[in-house]
């Protein structure tokens, strides 16, 4: 079963005559397209490599049936095309597992009156700037690392850890078949001198050198190579090292939380992501 989940209703891949119900979605199950920078090898045979190709948003056409004896088809009909007016929302498509993508309507939205029974078809023409198909938010918290308490005293076999610290990691993993594109938020505390945080398999770094209030909220978005101070204001200016990355298909990335300078109250990384489907 397929399910097609839109602000004004879900439809199902399965025929009822109670309620709108999905019929086709065509190009929503088929990767993104890939476009290479393609170029002629000049007075010889074949093409330059191109390692960094382009991928377009995504349009795609939702189809959907109307069979329900006495309906009232022109309420649907009203809710239908009112999408056409409603900007940016969410669909969600359901297979074996479910994914979202943002989109708002391109096009005309075909609502076709059958008959006055109760009988029409429709379809819902969308586009996703962002053709990726995410999975649910998953998030992972930490504070700034803490000194254990040591091991046990004299030393014994197997060895033993009294335990007590924290060191201060978030662990994220994406589990989708293409890149996902994480983002990471300090809160809760003051560094006098700024903070840093390190992706531990690969020595990548962002380094920000920027005072930090204890009411201060700052995200990190390696989405756009940004960071927010309060939402409001960009200081990526004050990032002395910028390695950004994006965690691909498959990988698991561990992230060392640290603080640059005096520390006051009890300062938390907060790294959230999605698993990401091409």
């Amino acid at each position: 079963m397929i399910s097609f989940e839109l602000p004004i209703f879900t439809l199902v891949n399965e025929p009822s005559n109670t309620v709108p119900y999905l019929r086709d979605l065509p190009d929503l199950l088929d990767s993104y397209t890939v476009v290479p920078q393609r170029e002629q090898r000049p007075l010889s045979v074949g093409e330059f490599d191109d390692d960094d190709p382009e991928s377009p948003g995504l349009t795609f056409t939702v189809f959907g049936e109307y069979r329900v004896p006495g309906g009232d088809w022109d309420a649907l009909r009203r809710s239908v095309v009112g999408l056409a007016s409603a900007g940016w929302f969410d669909v969600t498509v359901t297979t074996s597992v479910a994914r979202t993508l943002r989109v708002r309507v391109v096009g005309t939205i075909i609502f076709d009156l059958i008959d006055e029974s109760g009988y029409a078809d429709f379809s819902i023409p969308l586009w996703a700037p962002d053709p990726r198909k995410y999975g649910p938010l998953q998030t992972q918290s930490t504070g700034l690392p803490v000194a254990g308490a040591g091991v046990v005293s004299p030393v014994t076999s197997p060895f033993s850890q009294i335990g007590g610290g924290n060191p201060g990691r978030v662990v994220l993993t994406n589990n989708g078949t293409t890149d996902t594109i994480p983002s990471f938020t300090v809160t809760g505390g003051g560094m006098s001198g700024g903070v840093e945080l390190t992706r531990i398999e690969t020595a990548q770094k962002l380094r920000l050198e920027w005072p930090l209030l204890g009411t201060d909220v700052v995200r990190f978005s390696p989405g756009d190579g940004q960071v927010w101070l309060n939402e409001q204001s960009p200081i990526a200016g004050y990032l002395t090292i910028a390695d950004w990355w994006v965690l691909n298909s498959g990988e698991t990335a561990t992230v060392q939380f640290d603080s640059i300078g005096t520390v006051t109250g009890t300062p938390v990384l907060t790294a959230e992501w999605r698993d990401a489907d091409s």
